[in-house]
């Protein structure tokens, strides 16, 4: 097993994670009004992928409880394409004062360390907090009967059908790092080579797949979760060292697979410009931790199966994670013999 699959975000989420208790304890509470005023008029949060998508229903998830809190208007926009790179030349053209955010995920060090973008998720930007982090699962159309045994979805039938001939197994996936890292691994291991078709736009992504044109998804299970229920897509594989309590019928790498392997995960975070006023970023890095919290936030968390894993960071620990992550793929890169920025 190569070295760097040892040393993945899995490792970092774990230490650097922060009990929700410490949270509570040290939380102020604003009474919907932060340092001088703040904020006077609407906060508009940019989300760089797809209506519909995991990253924007993590955004409506949030928002609502901590514009309850801070007593005020937040705006989302959608700003697509590119991966997820189209949307941040208008975040950083936006004044560093608080008002305009950033939600994204672990496309920022990615990206920056494939020289995709120039934006240092370290220095050019504030973390404030992640509030998802998810594990990563391979799904079929709930009705093929290709991949099944006895109505059950079967992993191993699926390797058998990919093994016949390169690309004889279609995947619908997305362009990200994470994905593309993750796809590889359990290409190598199981000895075949998918076609893998890439699109950031959700939809379309499942949609490939409900529909049959596609035979295996990648994604997260909370952003499906409402296909899985509805029967439309069914769990083959979990990216993952043991079954998930939430589909305890669905392999595992790991424990039934032989992979010693820690996967690599998808977070998604609230940012702010590098140079917003420091009272500012603290009050909305709390804001978003008792958002977090609330009631509203905790049903939407178990609604979409992001408590198979603890789903929030603080701002400490995200800024050590995005650090972190930075150094990660830069291994992870030159492990799989991918362009790394020079300097890095």
């Amino acid at each position: 097993m190569k070295p760097f699959l040892k040393k993945t975000l899995l490792a970092l989420f774990a230490s650097a994670a922060t009990g929700f208790g410490v949270v509570a304890s040290t939380s102020v509470t604003f009474a919907g009004s932060g340092p001088d005023g703040y904020p006077n008029r609407p906060i508009t949060v940019i989300c760089c992928y797809g209506k519909g998508g995991g990253s924007d229903q993590a955004v409506d998830a949030i928002v609502g409880p901590a514009a309850k809190i801070m007593n005020a208007k937040i705006n989302k926009i959608n700003i697509t394409g590119g991966g997820g790179l189209n949307c941040l030349p208008e975040f950083l053209q936006a004044p560093a004062d608080g008002y305009t955010l950033l939600q994204h995920i672990d496309t920022l060090p990615s990206r920056y360390v494939e020289g995709r973008i120039d934006i240092n998720p370290v220095t050019d930007v504030e973390s404030l907090v992640i509030m998802n982090v998810a594990p990563t699962m391979l799904f079929i159309n709930g009705e093929d009967e290709r991949f099944m045994t006895d109505g059950m979805p079967d992993w191993e039938k699926v390797v058998a059908y990919a093994q016949q001939g390169e690309g004889n197994l279609t995947v619908s996936n997305i362009n990200i790092p994470m994905e593309l890292v993750s796809m590889a691994v359990v290409e190598n291991h199981f000895g075949f080579k998918a076609k893998q078709v890439l699109t950031g736009k959700s939809a379309e992504r499942f949609g490939a797949v409900i529909g049959g044109q596609l035979d295996v998804l990648m994604e997260q299970p909370g952003d499906v979760s409402k296909y899985v229920e509805a029967g439309q897509l069914k769990p083959v594989l979990a990216l993952w060292p043991t079954r998930f309590e939430n589909f305890p019928d669905t392999k595992a790498l790991g424990s039934d697979y032989g992979l010693d392997w820690e996967p690599l995960l998808r977070f998604r975070g609230m940012f702010t410009r590098q140079g917003t006023p420091p009272e500012i970023v603290e009050y909305l890095a709390d804001v978003f931790a008792q958002a977090y919290q609330s009631e509203e936030h905790q049903d939407f968390v178990k609604r979409k199966s992001l408590d198979i894993v603890d789903s929030f960071r603080s701002r400490a620990d995200t800024t050590k994670i995005i650090e972190d992550s930075v150094g990660v793929y830069v291994e992870a890169f030159r492990e799989l013999g991918l362009p790394i920025r020079e300097g890095l």
